[in-house]
């Protein structure tokens, strides 16, 4: 019995048993190198981010950092944060009447966002301008992401859903 209680506390405090080693997090600090976060994280501004470790859970408004898979979210070894917008099975869209992104089909309120792109920029197969886009369904294990200048960022609305798997951080609250 001794030997049972002993192990039962190792186990606790190792973390076993309960699934709270994968929800544990190292944090690291990286260094934000675009403005397409912007004002909630400057060009140049140091955030700290706890590693995923195990399989990142999505949570709309996570601001998450990610390797890009390829294809036009271009470079593949330089971090990309972007902020989760809509997470596996939500329906997306922009705009509704009054220009705000809906999610199934209920508009957002997203105070962070500083510098909105165009509602009626024409589409440019080299910069993600427009606010407008068609209504996606995001894919299991997917998130769309979408930076806070939407005027500056290359996000899900021109490069499609994330898969989650490229999360590998997420900006400590």
């Amino acid at each position: 019995m001794r030997r049972l209680m002993v192990l039962l506390l190792v186990m606790a405090v190792a973390g076993c048993g309960d699934g709270e080693a994968t929800r544990t997090r190292a944090s690291e600090q990286f260094t934000q190198g675009g403005v397409s976060m912007e004002p909630t994280v400057r060009a140049g501004q140091v955030i700290t981010a706890r590693t995923v470790t195990g399989t990142y859970e999505p949570r709309r408004g996570d601001v998450v950092l990610f390797r890009s898979p390829g294809g036009l979210w271009g470079d593949r070894e330089t971090p990309l944060l972007k902020r989760v917008i809509a997470v596996s099975g939500e329906a997306i869209a922009c705009c509704d009447t009054a220009g705000k992104v809906t999610v199934n089909g209920k508009p957002l309120n997203e105070p962070y966002v500083a510098e909105d792109a165009s509602l009626d920029e024409p589409p440019d197969p080299n910069h993600c301008g427009p606010r407008r886009f068609a209504a996606v369904t995001v894919p299991a294990d997917s998130v769309f992401v979408m930076g806070d200048s939407r005027a500056r960022s290359n996000d899900s609305r021109c490069a499609g859903p994330l898969p989650a798997s490229s999360v590998f951080a997420v900006m400590a609250e």
